[in-house]
């Protein structure tokens, strides 16, 4: 099939899916008003696949000679990795970094979890892997993940009785049953891939599950939050009514998984390891997203500084040159990552476990640049620049609708009393009320919550990297200076 267009995803959807939504049931979400905005949006994505300008960017030409979507792209060289790297800029840029869940996510998560298990010498199950890659390389789908156990009880450890788990098996497949969240995109995701993310322990076997799915798969309920495009015009919400991807509990009523949607099953060392061996692909996609989403950010503040005024106040010029400066970091920890996640494939290739410096003048271990940045340096950067788009905004974010403007009785008064300098009224409404979207309203509440869980828990991710070699490494250091 090869690269599809906006038209084609769009048509895609209409697969008789399940989707639960206030109450009802959606079986045509492509029809759906509340992700019209969202649908299009992607569906503009898939288009800009074919653009001239962007087609050799976003696109690469396969063994086959069909091309595939550049963030399908096994990396074997640097240059390969500079390829990936610019396609991502590109596609988050178009996006402005407000959807963390677009294809291209998963697109590196696959592409990872397929060298992860190459890596810890899982044949069958790479295979498997690499045969779902090629999949989505030949029918240019948009698939998401379902990767945490429900919040029965979240003082226990282990496995809940609730997660997702093997109940029947026979030659042609098993049957799961259970939930999973939180399901970014699901409502426009063709497929769902489950994967593995909290380790499973002995005696929970029948929960080591990575396979995949599509969304119309019997059994499979989609169960949606409340969307946040109510319908307001775009100038109100322009952010919600166009970046909305959906979140979903997915609930597994006794799902069919034939064997070849099947990846690893009951195999607790290859479900185990599948994180901890990631190349890196997931974090270079996750640093370009967040690095556009800031990019964004400082952009809004500037504009909102010049809007109102204040881009005049050094209380205000301080905010935003450091967004300035921090986004100059984020793009230089983008590019790092890119190297570090080559040096890591490229060692792999010869049999290592990791890139081992030749001499003096490099670290003694290897780094995880795009995973500790998007762990560690984004949720925090992100929340400050929101923040920031705050202080610069003031009460002013708190406006009158377009429809208020244009009333007859109001519209020349308002564009008397209510313009910025050098700036008429509606545009500063315009931008006021953009600055309200992703700081006030739903859509902005969500962003923050999203981006301070967008890689799991904050605590967890802190212990695993104590766990990491580099802690030795900076530990040595110390003794060294001490004579130990």
């Amino acid at each position: 099939m090869g690269l599809r267009s906006g038209k084609e995803y769009v048509e895609s959807l209409r697969d008789g899916r399940k989707l639960f939504i206030n109450g009802s049931i959606v079986s045509d979400i492509a029809s759906y008003a509340p992700f019209q905005g969202a649908v299009q949006t992607l569906a503009g994505l898939y288009d800009t696949q074919a653009d001239p300008q962007y087609i050799d960017t976003l696109t690469r030409v396969g063994e086959n000679g069909e091309r595939f979507s550049t963030t399908l792209l096994e990396a074997r060289t640097l240059e390969d990795m500079e390829a990936r790297l610019r396609c991502e800029y590109v596609r988050t840029d178009l996006t402005y970094g407000l959807m963390g869940r677009l294809p291209d996510f998963m697109a590196a998560f696959v592409l990872d979890t397929a060298a992860s298990l190459r890596h810890m010498g899982k044949t069958e199950a790479a295979d498997r892997a690499d045969a779902y890659l090629a999949h989505l390389r030949a029918n240019d789908l948009a698939v998401t993940h379902t990767l945490i156990d429900p919040q029965s009880d979240r003082s226990k450890a282990g496995a809940p009785n609730e997660a997702v788990r093997i109940v029947a098996e026979n030659e042609e497949g098993i049957t799961v049953r259970g939930a999973r969240l939180l399901s970014t995109l699901a409502p426009l995701a063709n497929e769902i891939f489950v994967g593995p993310y909290v380790p499973r322990r002995p005696g929970e076997e029948d929960f080591a599950l990575i396979f995949s799915t599509p969304a119309a798969t019997e059994g499979l309920k989609i169960v949606c939050r409340e969307p946040y495009d109510l319908g307001r015009a775009e100038f109100d919400r322009p952010l919600s009514g166009r970046f909305d991807e959906g979140d979903a509990i997915l609930i597994f009523d006794d799902v069919f998984v034939p064997w070849d949607r099947v990846i690893v099953a009951r195999d607790l060392e290859a479900y185990n390891g599948v994180i901890p061996n990631f190349p890196g692909y997931a974090g270079i996609q996750g640093a370009a997203r967040s690095t556009a989403k800031l990019r964004f950010l400082t952009g809004l503040a500037g504009l909102l500084a010049r809007t109102n005024g204040r881009a005049k106040a050094p209380r205000y010029q301080e905010e935003i040159g450091e967004l300035v400066g921090l986004l100059n970091v984020a793009e230089g920890l983008l590019k790092g990552a890119v190297v570090d996640t080559f040096q890591r494939v490229n060692a792999r290739g010869q049999g290592l476990d990791a890139h081992r410096p030749s001499g003096p003048g490099e670290p003694r271990e290897q780094s995880y640049v795009g995973l500790a940045s998007i762990m560690f340096f984004f949720p925090g950067v992100l929340a400050k620049a929101i923040e920031t788009v705050r202080i610069v905004a003031g009460s002013g974010a708190i406006a009158m609708t377009k429809a208020d403007f244009d009333h007859p009785e109001l519209h020349d008064l308002v564009e008397k009393f209510l313009h910025g300098p050098d700036t008429p009224a509606e545009k500063r409404l315009q931008i006021m009320k953009l600055a309200w979207d992703i700081t006030g309203d739903q859509f902005g509440g969500r962003q923050a919550l999203y981006e301070r869980y967008y890689t799991g828990d904050p605590i967890t991710n802190r212990l695993i990297f104590f766990g990491m070699p580099k802690r030795a490494e900076a530990e040595d250091l110390v003794s060294r200076l001490l004579g130990w």
